[in-house]
């Protein structure tokens, strides 16, 4: 098979993970296509989504972080703010397709271009240390204070890329082996998202969710590492804000679900990738009869594990704290099919390369808790960031 040219319009949806991947999902020459450039047509855009699912149509693409502010009442003068300093690619934007073609695990990496067709830059800050420790000493005022116990703080970083995006993405594919990334390209941006990070799946009235929170860098020495691991598996600060955000899902999940089927299987499991190790639980429930995938949108998105808790007092701060708008970064990139099942990820490690400009803007961020620290924490970020280094 051969996948799309550079002028076309698709999502591609990818695990990279060395063992145990899910077949890739391509979705190609979209029938139509649903976008929502300002706050008042985000609802109207899901409304059309729900409509064009329940038609027997598959739908694929993203929502921006800023498109959660137009689900809350509550965040209107937020959503105000936001679409001012947003830019001009839309809040919301999915493909309509009338089939999905899946791809077998291990077979992608030969159908992409050759790597060696693409570079880009390492990441770079659009704000500096000391700009970072101004909103980090605020958001521990906040907390201290009493009106939020977890933050995530974020900021962009621009590079600079050359050559065609999917050329790129394969050679920062191996690197990041995420298992939920993809590449969606729009006519105006291409997304290539390389996002360890599931927001939740539906499949057959199941939803799961794993939120991540907690990191450590890896090291080159073996024994190191390993113990590196395991003081993340370990630590109370860690583990703390990890069950910070597994108690905010909890209560998410809980408002699209049957009473008493929210579980959490899994708790302060340690996932290792190329740069960083990671902490992530596994939060499971039964979704409520007459719901739909939009419907969980709706109530879920943005995922608590990129706000803070309580997640809406935390999107009120960051938004006074973060001078840029995040667009992907933190949103979500997915899939609906006509069935009802459904996968989103988080868009964290997410590229948006803007066609023919040659920039591409990535953000990065951690949560922070009462007694993080404000040099670790920017080292962090910068760590996350790392994946794209020798692309």
């Amino acid at each position: 098979m051969r996948l799309p040219g550079p002028s076309e319009i698709f999502a591609l949806f990818d695990d990279a993970r060395v063992r145990g991947a899910a077949p890739a999902r391509l979705y190609r020459d979209p029938v139509g296509i649903i976008a929502a450039h300002r706050m008042e047509e985000v609802q109207p855009a899901l409304d059309r989504l729900a409509d064009a699912r329940e038609n027997g149509l598959h739908v694929a693409g993203y929502m921006t972080y800023e498109a959660g502010l137009a689900l809350e009442d509550r965040l209107a003068p937020v959503a105000a703010r936001a679409e001012a300093k947003g830019g001009a690619a839309p809040l919301l934007w999915f493909g309509l397709f009338e089939g999905v073609r899946l791809i077998a695990p291990g077979t992608l990496p030969d159908l992409l271009p050759d790597p060696a067709g693409a570079s880009v830059t390492p990441p770079r800050p659009l704000i500096d240390e000391a700009e970072y420790r101004a909103a980090f000493d605020a958001v521990q005022d906040y907390i201290r204070a009493g009106d939020i116990y977890q933050a995530n703080l974020t900021f962009p970083c621009e590079t600079r890329v050359s050559g065609d995006p999917m050329a790129l993405y394969a050679a920062v594919r191996p690197r990041a082996a995420a298992g939920y990334g993809g590449v969606i390209r729009t006519g105006g941006q291409a997304l290539l998202s390389f996002s360890p990070e599931l927001f939740f799946t539906l499949v057959r009235g199941q939803l799961t969710a794993r939120p991540m929170k907690g990191t450590a860098t890896r090291h080159a020495d073996a024994d190191r590492d390993a113990a590196l691991a395991r003081w993340l598996q370990g630590d109370a600060k860690q583990r703390a804000e990890n069950l910070m955000i597994v108690d905010l899902l909890r209560n998410d999940l809980s408002r699209v679900s049957r009473a008493g089927s929210v579980t959490v299987p899994d708790l302060f499991k340690v996932e290792s990738y190329p740069t960083v190790h990671q902490l992530v639980s596994t939060v499971r429930a039964r979704i409520l009869p007459g719901l739909s995938p939009v419907d969980v949108l709706r109530v879920l998105f943005p995922c608590g594990s990129i706000t803070g808790a309580p997640k809406v007092r935390a999107m009120e701060i960051l938004d006074a704290l973060e001078p840029h708008a995040r667009g992907v970064y933190t949103g979500s990139m997915g899939w609906i099919d006509p069935d009802g099942d459904a996968a989103f990820n988080v868009a964290i490690r997410t590229l948006t390369i803007y066609e023919g400009a040659g920039v591409g803007r990535l953000g990065l961020g951690s949560g922070l808790v009462v007694d993080s620290e404000a040099g670790s924490e920017w080292a962090e970020c910068l760590a996350k960031g790392r994946f794209l280094a020798g692309a």
